[in-house]
This record gives structure tokens, sequence and C-alpha cells, in this order.
């Protein structure tokens, strides 16, 4: 067993803890975390982006989804830890699992600020036979972690209307609307995403996403930010003082809570942390409800679907530049992931409006796409040759927009069942960018349009196959999406003009190669007629998908329309930014089909 689940184990036993449960999270629970967090890679060594390690006092367990089989189990390897492979048929949840092995009586601890009240409520349901005992209050990580690195308190920004849209003041009424609506007085907030879209802010406390540690207090009559000492520049101080919103430490957060009371509360338990639920007082009436902001940010304003907009002809620039540098280099020289990596990031951030890219680019190269979210390092940095098919998923976030973008580029040779599942993978992203649709769809009514074109192969691929985009938040905003596979508890939001949503469609076949194709899409209003309002996506993103790898005959009229329809707006969009060479190759790569 590893050295540092053993360590943990020795925390464990004198914390009177049986089972010990650590996830990918922040106090937040953020998709990206900062290095202050990252607690279950420590532990594990598995590196991927989503994960809960379970231990007990004599095993321990790593849970993780699709997209990191590959990845955990290279990585596991002889660590000790069990690796389970979350959503296979005869893997339990961890739910399940631990209805199953803990005993009557024992206990279960974690850390209470890491995990949303709702997935509490429901493990409590789940084990109330076995009258577990819980402790909330536990972290023990970083008892072991001598040498963690600090909490990130880097500084907080004013982002200014002419790219937020809409004023603060107008979101504070939008929200107390809501309140009284509820004859609620105050609701607290949790979601760095929230934070940041209400109060019009931006930082970089989070890898990626340019947000700042918070919470915040919104009530009929004030609006309390809690934010670390010394992180607000001069500007957003004074932006704050003017929309008359309090600005307390962020370490005083809990104690605040603590002395609410008698106070009719909205209480979001997809948001609020377990520790903050559980510090409100006895004499609160708590009203379950989601929050304001989490339907009214992911519909964009008029403004901030202008600037979008801006920002991805940009960042369809670069791409298609690096698209010609990379099919051109390969004739030349081999090259690296790493390299083809660095070269498309530093494009995107030599631009003005550039704050961060908005994920770690993939850049994998054969049968390391096979690996949905593989991430290239030193050690695994595989070699680029003149041949087979190289994968890249990449974005950026500018001030003006977050983009998120995967192209599959044809290096020289592939086989015939390589060109089969590119064009099916291509059939499928046109297939639902396409979609029209009345009004009252959600994205799980739509997703099968992607998924046909492979089902008609037996084909699947195991992940969903759109989530929603944020504006200068995170590169994946719920709770619009498309995926088949949906609940109660996780249903995604009815579709909606103004929504973006990545439309990113795959076929990984495991130690051979890894096919995506993604474009963000814009939903927006199509007709009205006595069936009601029918909506329909428009592309956002602009860049060539590589025709190398497309087998015209297994395409029909349709179809090879909607591709020719997107290569036309690709060069009318695109070329006018480009050098001579540059755009008479873009002839090329977008010609009719």
């Amino acid at each position: 067993m590893k050295q540092e689940i053993l360590q943990l184990q020795q925390e464990m036993k004198k914390n009177g803890v049986d089972f010990y449960l650590i996830p990918t999270s922040d106090y937040h629970h953020s998709e990206y975390i900062s290095n202050y967090f990252k607690c279950r890679e420590y532990l594990s060594g598995f590196t991927g982006s989503a994960g809960t390690l379970l231990v007990t006092l004599s095993d321990a367990y790593l849970w993780t989804d699709g997209r990191y089989f590959l990845q955990a189990e290279q990585e596991l390897a002889g660590s000790g830890i069990t690796l389970m492979r979350d959503g296979m048929a005869d893997v339990p949840t961890i739910s399940d699992f631990l209805k199953t092995h803990i005993q009557a009586g024992q206990t279960l601890g974690f850390d209470g600020r890491l995990y949303t009240t709702s997935f509490i409520i429901a493990l409590q349901r789940k084990l109330s036979a076995k009258k577990v005992q819980i402790k909330y209050n536990l972290d023990l990580p970083h008892k072991i972690w001598t040498d963690c690195p600090p909490l990130s308190s880097e500084p907080v920004y004013h982002f200014p209307e002419s790219y937020a849209g809409t004023p603060v003041s107008e979101k504070l009424d939008g929200y107390r609307n809501y309140l009284k609506k509820y004859r609620a007085d105050c609701q607290l907030l949790n979601g760095l995403m929230d934070i940041a879209w209400l109060f019009n802010l931006r930082g970089h406390d989070v890898a990626c996403t340019p947000v700042f540690l918070a919470y915040a207090y919104i009530s009929t009559k004030e609006a309390i930010l809690f934010v670390q000492d010394g992180v607000l520049t001069n500007e957003a101080k004074e932006h704050l003082l003017t929309n008359h919103v309090t600005v307390q430490s962020y370490e005083t957060f809990y104690e605040f809570v603590k002395n609410i009371q008698k106070k009719r509360i909205l209480v979001d338990h997809s948001d609020l942390n377990y520790c903050c639920y559980q510090a409100l007082s006895n004499t609160n009436v708590l009203l379950r409800c989601a929050k304001w902001t989490t339907m009214e940010k992911i519909v964009k304003s008029e403004i901030e679907i202008e600037n979008t907009k801006n920002c991805h002809i940009r960042d369809g620039v670069y791409m298609t530049k690096f698209m010609y540098w990379l099919k051109h280099t390969i004739k030349e020289r081999t090259l690296s992931e790493l390299e083809v990596a660095n070269y498309i990031d530093n494009l995107r951030l030599s631009d003005r409006l550039a704050l961060d890219l908005s994920f770690e680019t993939i850049s994998a190269y054969g049968s390391n796409a096979a690996i949905v979210h593989y991430s290239a390092s030193v050690e695994s940095n595989a070699v680029v040759e003149p041949k087979g098919m190289l994968l890249v998923d990449s974005g950026g976030q500018y001030l003006d927009g977050t983009t998120d973008i995967t192209r599959t580029f044809i290096l020289g040779p592939i086989t015939d069942e390589e060109k089969l599942c590119y064009t099916t993978t291509c059939r499928s992203m046109l297939h639902l960018a396409n979609a029209k649709f009345l009004s009252g769809c959600r994205g799980s009514n739509l997703d099968c349009l992607a998924r046909e074109p492979m089902w008609e192969l037996g084909i699947d691929f195991r992940h969903g196959t759109g989530h929603g985009v944020g504006h200068v938040l995170s590169v994946h905003e719920g709770p619009n999406n498309f995926r088949y596979l949906v609940n109660q508890n996780n249903l995604d939001a009815v579709l909606l003009p103004g929504m973006v949503t990545t439309d990113e469609p795959g076929i990984y076949q495991t130690g051979k190669f890894g096919i995506r194709i993604e474009n963000e899409l814009l939903c927006k209003k199509w007709k009205r007629n006595e069936y009601g309002q029918f909506l329909e996506f428009e592309y956002l993103t602009y860049v060539p998908i590589d025709l190398d790898g497309i087998d015209v005959t297994l395409m029909n009229k349709q179809e090879k329309s909607w591709l020719n329809d997107y290569h036309k707006r690709v060069y009318d969009i695109i070329s006018p930014h480009l050098i001579y060479e540059e755009k008479e190759w873009l002839k090329t790569y977008t010609r009719p089909i």
C-alpha cells in the first residue's frame, strides 16, 4: 500500500474512523481545483480531474468515470488501491459499497466542506439502517500532507459591464425578487461561478477558471461577500461599494452562518456544503430551493453573445493557423504531444484579451487518444509521426468569452476502420448541430441524434455528448447538457435561446485510436407556428474538420450539405484573418465534397 495511504490510516485510527472519503473537490464544489485541495491526487497518485478515494483501515478504493479508466489503471498500478470503474454494470456506487461493507455502529469520516448537502443527505438515507456514526468535520489529509501548497489568494478584479452585460444592481434586484417570490429572507451561496457572475468580479484562484474563493449572503436588504483579506483590487472595492455590497473576511463565514437566527432561508442542497448546512441554527426555517443564479447565468445576454462570437472568431483563427502549421510541419519532421500542445497554447495566450486556457490542452496521438481525458506528461510524451491521427482538445479564457474545441487531425495514412469511425463521428456531430426542435426539449431529448450513427454500428462513447459553457467562467457549466442517461436527481435543463452547449461525440478504441470532434452551439429561436416556438442551433466554433479523414461514400446527401455549409462559413469568417498561404490552404480544407 502507498505510504500516504498508510499514514492516513494511522490518522483514522487516532480519530476513531473506520471509513474515510476524499473527493476531488474544494469548499465550493469546483470542477477544477487549486493545488491546496488536491488531497485525493496526493494520496492516490491518480491525476485525473474526477474521482473519489475511499480508505478503510485495511484497504483503499478509487472510483472514477469512463473518461479515466485507462489513465487510472496505469497510475494506480502497484499502489495497492483498487480501481472502481464507476458506471460499469458490476461496479457498485460509493453509497452502495458503503451500505454493503460498513458495519452497524462503525464511523464514516469526511471533510463536510468538500461535499454538497444533497450528497450527504442521500448517503445518510442509504446507510440509515446501519446506524453509522458520521464525523463530518475531519480534514485528515492535511494532517499528513506537510508540504501542501497554501490556499490560493490571487487578486480579485472588476469585470466591466462591457463584457458582463448586466449590471450588478440589476442582478441583485432580480435575486431579491426571487427571494420575495418564495417569501424568504435570504440565501447563502457557495458556488464560485454564481458568486463571480452575480457580483461581476473575476479572479485566478482556480486553475483555468477565472473565479476566486468566496462565499456570499444575499438577503432582501443586504448583500455580503466573504473574500480573503487583501485580495480585492481598489477598483473592485469601489465597484462593490457603489453597489452597496458589504465585504467580510472569508475566514469568518462559518461564524456568520452560526449567528443567523430566525430567518426563512432558501437552501440549495446541490450548492451548500454540508458543514455550512449543519452550521445553520435550529431557529431558522430552511426552504429547499435552487439558486436564482443557476438558470440566470446560463442564458447569455445579448452583450455576452456578441462578445462570445467575437472571441470564437479569434479562437478559430488560432486553431486554423495551428492546423496549417501541424499539417505542414509533420511532413518535414516528427513532433511530440507536448510540442503540439505548447504551440496552440502560445497562439491563444498571445491574444490581447487572453486570461488563461479554459482547461489543460489534451494532445493525444494514436492510442493515447483512446484515453478520453489523456494528459501528456514528460514521461508519456509520445512522438507524433506522419501517420495516423492526433486528437487535440483545447480552449481559451478571454475577457470576452470562453472557448472549447476538439479536432482530430489526419497526419498520414489511416486504416479503413479509422476512416469509418472518423466519418461516423463527423456525421454524429452534424446530426445534433442541425437539429430543429420544439421549445420545452431538454438536451437529453436530443442526445440520441448524435449517438444514432454510432449505435447503427454497435458503437457508443462513455461520456456526455455535450456540456454547457460559462461566459468567462467554468468551461463546464450546467445544468444544460446533452446526455441520454438522466434521472430525477440529475435532470438537465430545458434548452432556451441564449444557452451555449458543446456538441462533442467521439469513438475510442482501446490500444488503437481515439476520435472526437467538438463545436460549441448557441441555442436560438427558429420559427413559430400553431405547434409553438421551434428552436435551432447556431455554430459558435468555426474551424475546418479534417477532410482527409472523411469517406464521402459513407455520407448521405443531407450530411454532405451540412458539412459543406459549415465549411463555407468557416472560410468566409476565418479567411480574412489569414495570410495568403494560409488562405489558399484553407480553400482546400473547406472545399465542397
